[in-house]
């Protein structure tokens, strides 16, 4: 028997949350720590068409390569990094230069930087997108986009989706009971 539940996943994934409460690194209120939209260089900006790009530059060198990309390298006047008292700042800096322009113009510019900055894509986007498109991560069944079975075996893979049921139809229960295999 395999006991995967949902909620034990989800709550795995705050592990590092938890790492660094006990740690004393995520104390201020919500929206004021490190991760949790409180660091500029961690966080999602409007730009110049009305849409966002995410940034998540926490290392010295993507931090750097965030500058580059915003034309804020040489600037004397920018508060450190990892001040807090300076955030305010660096965020008015931030959200004034990504207004300049588009999503997709960021986009560009940072596309050969390391700076882990990424456009927000709209669900309608994301497959769209050359990563996913590269991976095959969405798959069309019927015409319709959804995502691709995950997680993926090299030795078992999931067969393909299958259509949704026509919703103006009556369920057959019988019938999707009966594909479903019975373990003794």
């Amino acid at each position: 028997m395999v006991d995967a539940a949902m909620v034990d996943g989800s709550a795995l994934l705050t592990a590092f949350l938890h790492g660094m409460l006990g740690a004393g690194r995520w104390t201020a209120p919500r929206g004021g720590n490190l991760l949790d939209g409180g660091a500029p260089f961690y966080d999602t900006y409007r730009t110049a068409d009305d849409r966002f790009v995410a940034v998540g530059a926490l290392e010295p060198a993507f931090y750097a390569a965030l500058l580059t990309g915003l034309g804020l390298a040489d600037d004397p006047t920018l508060p450190a990094q990892y001040d807090p008292a300076g955030w305010p700042e660096l965020r008015r800096r931030f959200t004034a230069r990504f207004a300049e322009r588009t999503r997709d113009e960021w986009t560009a510019v940072f596309a050969d930087l390391d700076a882990c900055v990424a456009p927000v894509l709209a669900p309608t986007e994301a497959h769209r997108h050359p990563h996913n498109a590269a991976r095959g991560t969405f798959v069309a069944v019927d015409g319709e986009v959804q995502p691709a079975p995950a997680p993926r075996f090299d030795r078992t893979p999931a067969p393909p989706p299958r259509p949704a049921p026509d919703p103006a139809e009556p369920l057959d229960v019988t019938a999707v009971l009966a594909g479903w295999p019975v373990r003794r």
